[in-house]
């Protein structure tokens, strides 16, 4: 049977499998484990380590959303592969590559679940997210959705992002814009978008809607990516703190536009997957 850790950070939980048993890292075993009535139930799943067994300092994974397609970074879920990695092995710092990009983490507290990442920096050129019939950088710039114009901050920092500012986050705003941006034909790979309101001096209150599951608690890269847009904008200073529904989480800006996140991890389980569900997690084979 498979086994798996369940994390979350302010409520966005991601499940941490190494694959085995013949089940692989791929979109089948994403799906069937983070189905919240028939499976076990996340926004998403950290593989890994995968090949090698990680050693100190660095390790392979990969991620996928709740249905199923691929992440290119996940804070939140790397942040708990870190520390389930520093509680079995004892090691702190940690270079986790995704197959997409390498983000460098660091558990400050194993008890508290304290968790730094490092995200590089943020992407803000038109090409990068991509974003279509935009020339250069992305920053304030129109699109429409649902009958009325909109202005967006778009932006690469792992994954692809559209910011929008507004005067207050607002949950049916989330749900009835969020997917219609998220899938806009401008966004040919699909956007996370990010509703972000300034909420007191270096404070930004955010709401998120994320391409592969939607309304959720919090988000990591996309409550980073608000940060960043707004850093841009001149709305924010170099540390920020980012209020979600969830809970909340410092980001700070580094001289050359580096960003860190930190914040708590916690874990909610341990176990192991059922036979009957682990047979649903292994791809079909050629006859």
């Amino acid at each position: 049977m498979v086994a798996f850790a369940k994390y979350h950070a302010m409520g966005n939980d991601y499940l941490l499998v190494e694959p085995q048993d013949g089940v692989a890292a791929g979109p089948l075993a994403a799906r069937v484990l983070c189905d919240r009535h028939f499976g076990i139930g996340a926004d998403g799943v950290v593989f890994g380590p995968l090949g090698r067994p990680a050693v100190a300092g660095g390790a392979e994974v990969r991620i996928h959303n709740a249905d199923g397609s691929a992440c290119e970074r996940s804070a939140n879920g790397l942040r708990a592969f870190a520390l389930e990695h520093a509680r079995r092995h004892g090691t702190r710092q940690l270079a986790v590559d995704t197959g997409f990009c390498t983000s460098t983490t660091s558990v400050e507290d194993v008890d508290a679940g304290i968790v730094s990442i490092e995200l590089g920096r943020p992407d803000f050129s038109a090409a990068a997210v991509p974003l279509l019939d935009c020339v250069g950088e992305a920053v304030d710039v129109p699109i429409e959705a649902g009958g009325d114009r909109w202005r967006i901050t778009a932006l690469n920092n792992g994954n692809p992002h559209a910011v929008l500012i507004v005067s207050a986050v607002d949950d049916q705003l989330v749900d009835v814009i969020g997917p219609l941006l998220s899938a806009h034909p401008r966004f040919p790979a699909r956007v996370n978008v990010e509703f972000a309101a300034v909420a007191g001096e270096d404070v930004l209150r955010v709401a998120v809607w994320e391409r592969g599951a939607g309304r959720v608690l919090a988000s990591g890269s996309g409550g980073c990516a608000a940060a960043a847009a707004a850093h841009r904008l001149g709305l924010v200073g170099d540390q920020v703190e980012v209020i979600m529904s969830g809970g909340a989480f410092t980001t700070r800006f580094g001289s050359r536009g580096t960003v860190f996140m930190t914040g708590e991890v916690e874990q909610i389980a341990v176990g192991r997957v059922a036979a009957g569900i682990t047979s649903r997690m292994r791809e079909p084979q050629p006859s």
